[in-house]
């Protein structure tokens, strides 16, 4: 018999809900700077809605990997940031504050588990974009906590980031919908009950320490 329990989970006590900033919407991308994360896809997206809103904002977290061969170059990032593209403050200790300034969080991978950078923003209360591909589409009801979008599809993913920007009145609601889902499905003292039971094992076992 094949159990499956989906991510980890997250300590919930560690996050707490905020409202997210609206005016102006501003877009959160995390993760290594990769073809397979959907780096390219999101600069596309990103030069399309700031042709249709210039005023939007953008923040793009995570480090460079050269070692990588589908990795953007330090030459094109650094091109990309004087043109004013997005916000590149690199790789950073506090997501979770990045996360609590930010409006949506974004992220077109072809390919995660399920993504934790993905439940920590849900957990804060932010609408999710992101990729119709195994790990991703299961942190997202389309239209209720955020949007999925085809892969490799710029167009696609811009046109749900300019729904957030005309309609900013969704983006609180549909972030409290990620937050419910956040504790429903990757609480992890519930991940772990879940292990227990399917294991066998008494889940209300004593915490050492």
């Amino acid at each position: 018999k094949v159990h499956i329990l989906g991510g980890i989970g997250l300590d919930l006590k560690d996050y707490s809900y905020s409202p997210a900033p609206v005016d102006p919407v501003n877009f959160l991308f995390i993760g290594r700077l990769l073809k397979e994360k959907g780096i390219f896809e999101i600069i596309d997206a990103i030069k399309i809605v700031k042709h249709k809103f210039p005023n939007t904002k953008f923040t793009i977290l995570g480090g460079l990997d050269s070692q990588n061969m589908g990795a953007l170059s330090k030459s094109q990032l650094d091109e990309l940031i004087a043109e004013g593209l997005f916000e590149y403050p690199g790789h950073v200790s506090n997501v979770k504050d990045w996360i609590a300034n930010s409006s949506v969080f974004v992220l077109p991978s072809y390919r995660e588990g399920v993504p934790r950078s993905t439940q920590e923003a849900m957990a804060i209360g932010r609408p999710v974009i992101t990729t119709d591909v195994p790990g991703c589409r299961e942190t997202v009801v389309d239209g209720v906590n955020g949007f999925i979008v085809p892969c490799w599809d710029a167009e696609a993913l811009a046109e749900k980031m300019c729904f957030f920007i005309e309609t900013p009145t969704q983006i609180n609601p549909m972030g409290l919908e990620s937050m419910k889902m956040a504790h429903q499905k990757f609480d992890a003292e519930k991940v772990n009950n879940r292990l227990f039971e399917i294991m066998g094992l008494n889940s209300s076992y004593e915490k050492i320490g």
